[in-house]
């Protein structure tokens, strides 16, 4: 089963039943959708909640909690709702600061796994009102949470751009750390990285297990050239079948709780 760890719900005229239609052309099974809330033009967490509750054999549904703006209580009422995962990004401070620490005990209580954004982020007309900074959102701030929280599984979106190195360490380091590496595929960061940059940042043995798959779409178009992008920057790694059958959907299901 191919799963989709990163994908984002737009507010976009038929996204939903064009998502569908394209996912099985594309060969994703099922495909988690989340917000990054409605400055970067996505829909709410009650409609992503309405998404997999409609489709459940297809649609995971992660949720929105913004860390220091929405209560820690929120996480509680995620889980009661059906989301099997929490997304986050641009929190009021740096993921470490300890006044998250009552949000993460709840998501670790749960057993939920977090795609934290990691890295620069996109820029919204919010920036300085939310004063928002990529630099609250370094790898090296979750490093504190991952020691902290052992049984919380993180997931640092990006690789970190361009703090590579940082996610990649954590990633060998802390058996709860994983990594995605979605990013733009008409030109981010990955458009320059070559078959070597992988094999430096994941030289160790076992490292692929840490690696999810994602496509981080933002659009319903986007879905089919950001799997194609992947499976092309995958193909020159030669990596055996089995370690790609967990990069494309065997640790994310693992993680997520899913019967596959």
């Amino acid at each position: 089963m191919v799963i989709d760890f990163h994908a984002h719900y737009p507010r976009q005229e038929g996204f939903l039943p064009k998502l569908l239609e394209e996912m099985p052309r594309v060969g994703i099974d099922r495909i988690c959708l989340c917000s990054a809330g409605e400055n970067f033009g996505h829909v709410t967490n009650r409609e992503v909640r309405e998404s997999f509750e409609r489709y459940p054999d297809r649609i995971t549904g992660l949720a929105l909690v913004r860390l220091g703006i929405d209560p820690p209580e929120m996480v509680d009422e995620c889980v009661r709702q059906g989301f099997r995962g929490i997304k986050t990004t641009n929190p009021t401070a740096s993921y470490d600061d300890p006044s998250f620490f009552q949000y993460y005990e709840r998501i670790e209580h749960h057993g939920l796994p977090v795609l934290f954004h990691t890295g620069i982020v996109m820029r919204t007309p919010a920036d300085r009102e939310l004063q928002v900074s990529s630099s609250k959102m370094r790898p090296i701030r979750l490093d504190a949470v991952a020691r902290s929280f052992p049984g919380m599984n993180i997931v640092a979106a990006h690789l970190g751009v361009p703090w590579y190195e940082e996610a990649s360490m954590l990633a060998r380091m802390h058996p709860n750390f994983y990594v995605d590496l979605t990013g733009a595929w008409w030109g981010g960061w990955r458009v320059n990285k070559g078959p070597d940059f992988y094999r430096y940042h994941f030289f160790w043995p076992g490292a692929w297990s840490k690696v999810l798959f994602g496509t981080d779409i933002l659009r319903v178009e986007e879905l089919e050239p950001s799997k194609l992008f992947h499976d092309r920057m995958l193909e020159p790694l030669e990596l055996d079948s089995e370690i790609l059958a967990m990069v494309y959907g065997g640790t994310a299901a693992r993680l997520l709780k899913l019967q596959i």
